[in-house]
């Protein structure tokens, strides 16, 4: 016994230690794992689906440029690609019934293969940028080019860790100056954005120093990281995870991406928006819920602002439940916002 401390005392002390230290253990080998889940989503393949456009895009109504590449600030190459309307199309179920809706509700369409502008596609986590061409099937019947590119740590982009924001949002610049470089403004036409999920929400960040784009749809975006984080263990291991491990995850994985995540706040720059915003959600999502939609929708103080929320919609499966009623509504949107004045206007094209 060491003088004035009892033995029991003593073995106590180094239970609790030893507790501890295991504890402690746990902790950082949990928050190891989740951080290299959190900063690495799993990179896809092509689908037979993906496929199916590439080899015969015409079928679906798309005109698909070559494969670029460019390089972002920090060295990481970013694979993008320039979707345009169909100059001979075939079958194009989705694109000719679009142009059928819109005609119905009274809009003049261009002819085939005429541009009024392009739309800048950004794909949620997981992604890649073939899965936009459902999305321009549609897109592509109101006369839009679609610049659609594979995330940082996505697809055939490099990087190895996704950052949420922190770079994409200059990578995100960078695809709009190299298609800009390869194509001209005058043939891209004005720029409007388009995101979901995580796509949504760098497109929110990056629109207060974005103006290049003048208007924008997100779907399904996250109002902070943390918030999304919680959700997130909360529906891949339980709902009582304590939130110190989710914390553990993220201060490792920030320490690992060299990012903070505790600064990825979209509702933040919701608050700097000063162009219009279509926001939807649906209102079955349990990965992002809707109250974080409805918090970012609040937070824009721009006047120009719609809220359009999809009953029985998930979150993968928002845009195929709304259908070619949702659809339209984000085209007449992109259509209205290119119609009126623009402080610093792209050279009319129609």
């Amino acid at each position: 016994m060491i003088i004035g401390f009892p033995r029991f005392l003593l073995k106590r002390r180094r239970l609790w230690l030893a507790i501890s230290g295991c504890g402690a253990s746990v902790c950082l080998v949990i928050g190891w794992i989740g951080s290299e889940f959190f900063l690495t989503p799993k990179r896809r393949p092509l689908e037979p689906r993906h496929q199916a456009v590439i080899a015969s895009p015409d079928d679906f109504g798309l005109s698909l440029s070559e494969d670029f590449s460019v390089t972002g600030s920090d060295g990481v190459s970013l694979r993008w690609q320039l979707i345009s309307p169909s100059g001979n199309p075939g079958e194009a179920v989705k694109t000719r019934r679009m142009r059928q809706k819109l005609s119905s509700l009274g809009r003049r369409l261009p002819n085939w293969g005429e541009i009024r502008g392009t739309v800048v596609m950004l794909h949620g986590r997981g992604g890649i940028k073939e899965d936009a061409f459902p999305v321009a099937e549609r897109i592509v019947a109101a006369g839009f080019h679609c610049l659609i590119y594979d995330a940082r740590a996505h697809g055939e982009s490099g990087g190895r860790f996704s950052t949420y924001g922190s770079r994409e949002i200059a990578d995100l610049k960078a695809v709009i100056d190299a298609a800009e470089a390869q194509y001209g403004r005058e043939v891209l036409g004005p720029l409007v954005g388009f995101g979901i999920s995580l796509g949504a929400a760098v497109t929110l960040q990056a629109l207060p120093d974005e103006p290049r784009l003048i208007a924008a749809v997100v779907v399904a975006p996250f109002s902070e990281l943390p918030a999304v984080m919680d959700q997130a263990v909360g529906n891949v291991i339980s709902p009582r995870m304590p939130t110190i491990l989710t914390r553990a995850v993220m201060l490792l994985g920030g320490a690992r991406g060299e990012f903070s995540p505790g600064k990825i706040r979209p509702v933040e720059s919701a608050r700097r928006i000063a162009v219009p915003v279509m926001m939807v959600h649906g209102e079955k999502d349990g990965v992002i819920p809707i109250a974080q939609g409805k918090a970012v929708y609040a937070a824009i103080t721009h006047p120009d602002k719609r809220w359009r929320p999809v009953p029985e919609g998930g979150h993968g499966n928002v845009l195929a439940v709304g259908g070619d009623d949702l659809y339209a509504e984000m085209i007449l949107f992109w259509l209205d916002c290119l119609a009126k004045p623009q402080a610093d206007a792209t050279p009319e094209l129609f």
